[in-house]
């Protein structure tokens, strides 16, 4: 009885108020004092509200401050839809009682609230506007229902707004895509939302009719400014215009869908094109970007060819909206600042264009203004560009660090260059054959790949740059003279302890797990100690259980923590972060007297280091040669060796907070290291087998006696 008195108790308080009708029930809210001095103006709007059947989506008093459009009962009538409805009961489209009675798109996201009121579950978007208190039931004429909803936003219609002495025919009251098109200054889209060139190179394609068709599409139309090139792209010898094609145009259009901004679900989801009728696969998509100077959003849009032809290449296509969520009649405009599909543009282009881009370009542009030259005029790089969210993660007092020193801020940004052109397809397709290594702009630094998902549509790429992991979030950026990929981390500028790296890289999880016996890593975590750490690979750790499989097992149990210590301590130096330059020197008659030549003291004994210089034919100069500068007939390699046992560095100089990690591709251990003491509890076996032999004397003595 108490539960039901309980439950009718939670229906009354969240049930829908009724009031008289829908204009009191305005007018009694103070968050709605703008929408009612507009619709007491309007004495025919004021009777309507106060009498008529309507669904009612009322901006607060703050979306009118925040929208700079005409503020008058026309505006009112697009909020109103001569049909009352619950949000459950909403279609995807409804009719406004705006003259010509243009319609609202209704978009329904989860929200993953419990729907307390009975709604909460889903997030509702009216066009871009985002309803934020729903049903509230009041009573117009004859009990005609009336419904209140409550948006965070103004809606704003497509309406023509003539000048003076000019009639708008009647078709274009309530425009399409097309009628936008062909006139864009009906409805305010002039000087720099200007789209006449995109319509004149439509125009003469004869392509008009894509913009007219029926149904719920999306439009992304290129501004005036998009289409004309500025600086040395200015003197292409194609302009971008006659790039534009058929294909191109289709590639401008997603049908059957509806996508505003704030109503895009799921930022990695591609939706198909019209260029999927011209045979070929171009998908399009809309991710968001925090504005840090301004706390707004910025919008972009990606056009991704995955199967281009000989005249479209594949790649991604990055470009900003710079006017969204036009509402048409078939669908929702939005304009951009570049032509999807279209590679036009230089990799400085890129970094200029004030978007996600603008603090590395920056930071570029301030302190290393050579490098933004070597972008310009270079042919075939490739560049990891940090996002300006990757900034959020870095520390600042060491990147201000390294603004001070002018050669390590170099080595920094150039350590985000790779010197040819590197799509995400080939560091897939590599990544299954090799552990793949790429070369990067700043002298003897590489860059190291991994793939996750490789089968996917859009496989998860991740890189390793001087111990910072990345993931590439916009892949494949094609511009003239190469490749973008924007990432989500400042590569060098290392924020993990050796315990940290060891945890997350994925190349490492093997002798993370070893290390987690009896928490022997524990001691990585501390900040006040240093670590030079050779770490074996999980291939180097899959060829122990290939070789000595019985003590791979023995280790893994978990029950030979005194072994696993035994080993990794080998592999680790204490007290001192050694980079491989000076590993090199540490080997090659140092001055520093703590080591001997060759020699290496670890926490446990002692190994070798040593350098080769290679030939490209494979002819070696000798041991212990120091490290030859770049060139083009030799490379460097490096190894450790114990009882025999050679291990290459395959991945040097992984930095972290507290040390610096060299991965190599063998375990410096043997057989005996595992099975000598024929136990994980030496001391306990030792002394069972003294006790075994006393006992046997004893006996013996016995016998005797």
């Amino acid at each position: 009885m108490i539960s039901v008195l309980l439950l009718l108790g939670v229906l009354i308080l969240y049930s829908p108020v009724e009031s008289k009708n829908l204009l009191e029930e305005i007018n009694k809210r103070s968050i709605f004092s703008e929408v009612a001095r507009i619709i007491q103006e309007d004495q025919l709007l004021a009777l309507k509200v106060e009498k008529q059947a309507y669904t009612a989506f009322m901006p607060t008093n703050e979306a009118m401050m925040q929208y700079q459009g005409p503020k008058d009962s026309r505006l009112i009538q697009y909020h109103l839809v001569n049909l009352p409805y619950l949000v459950k009961e909403m279609p995807d489209e409804l009719n406004t009682d705006l003259p010509g009675n243009p319609q609202v798109y209704v978009t329904r996201l989860p929200s993953g609230n419990p729907a307390i009121k009975g709604w909460e579950d889903y997030n509702y978007f009216i066009n871009n506007a985002k309803i934020i208190d729903a049903n509230y039931i009041a009573q117009g004429e004859n009990q005609l229902r009336q419904v209140l909803h409550i948006v965070d936003q103004v809606i704003v219609p497509t309406v023509a707004r003539s000048a003076a002495n000019v009639t708008v025919a009647a078709g274009f009251i309530n425009p399409d895509a097309q009628k936008l098109l062909l006139k864009p200054h009906f409805y305010g889209l002039v000087d720099y939302y200007d789209v006449s060139e995109f319509e004149r190179r439509i125009s003469a394609l004869d392509l008009l009719d894509v913009f007219n068709i029926s149904g719920k599409n999306t439009f992304f139309i290129p501004v005036n400014q998009a289409l004309n090139l500025d600086g040395a792209d200015a003197a292409l010898i194609n302009p971008i215009t006659e790039l534009i094609d058929k294909q191109v145009i289709h590639g401008h259009v997603v049908p059957g869908k509806v996508l505003f901004t704030r109503a895009v679900e799921n930022q990695n989801e591609q939706y198909e094109s019209l260029a999927f009728t011209d045979n070929l696969k171009v998908f399009v998509s809309m991710e968001e970007v925090s504005n840090t100077a301004n706390e707004n959003m910025t919008y972009y849009v990606k056009s991704n060819t995955v199967a281009g032809d000989v005249s479209h290449d594949k790649g991604t296509m990055l470009a900003r909206i710079v006017k969204g969520n036009i509402p048409v009649t078939n669908g929702v405009v939005h304009l951009i600042d570049r032509p999807l599909m279209v590679v036009a543009s230089n990799i400085v282009s890129y970094l200029q264009d004030g978007g996600q881009l603008n603090k590395f370009h920056h930071l570029i542009h301030e302190h290393y203004n050579d490098l933004l030259n070597k972008l310009f005029m270079e042919e075939e790089l490739t560049l990891f560009a940090p996002s300006n969210e990757a900034f959020k993660f870095v520390n600042e007092e060491r990147l201000n660090q390294l603004i001070a020193n002018r050669d390590e801020l170099r080595k920094l940004l150039e350590l985000h260059v790779v010197k040819h052109r590197l799509t995400t397809d080939e560091i897939v397709n590599r990544s299954t054959r090799e552990i793949l290594q790429e070369e990067t702009m700043s002298n003897r630094r590489k860059l190291y790949f991994a793939v996750n998902e490789p089968n996917a549509l859009v496989p998860v790429v991740s890189l390793e740059g001087a111990g910072v992991n990345a993931t590439i979030t916009t892949p494949n950026i094609a511009a003239k003279n190469g490749v973008i990929h924007i990432i989500d981390r400042i590569l060098g500028i290392p924020s993990q302890t050796v315990y940290e790296k060891l945890a997350s890289d994925p190349m490492l999880s093997s002798t993370f797990f070893l290390s987690e016996q009896e928490n022997w890593n524990e001691r990585l975590k501390s900040k006040e100690e240093s670590f030079t750490l050779f770490v074996p690979s999980n291939e180097a750790w899959s060829f122990i259980k290939r070789t000595m499989p019985s003590a791979y097992k023995k280790l893994f149990m978990g029950d030979f923590a005194y072994h696993v210590r035994y080993i990794l301590e080998r592999h680790m130096i204490v007290g001192k972060d050694l980079s491989l330059e000076e590993l090199t020197a540490l080997t090659n008659n140092s001055t520093r007297r703590d080591y001997k030549q060759e020699r290496l003291n670890m926490t446990r004994g002692k190994i070798y280091f040593q350098a080769f210089v290679r030939k490209n034919f494979g002819e070696s100069t000798g041991t212990n040669d120091t490290e030859v500068e770049s060139d083009t007939d030799t490379a460097s390699e490096y190894y450790v060796e114990w009882n025999g046992i050679k291990a290459r560095v395959i991945r040097p100089d992984v930095e972290c907070v507290n040390g610096v990690v060299h991965v190599i591709d063998q375990v410096l251990m043997l057989n005996r290291d595992v099975t000598v003491s024929g136990s994980a509890m030496p001391a306990v076996t030792g002394m069972a087998t003294l006790i075994a032999t006393f006992v046997t004397v004893a006996f013996a003595r016995a016998l005797h006696h």
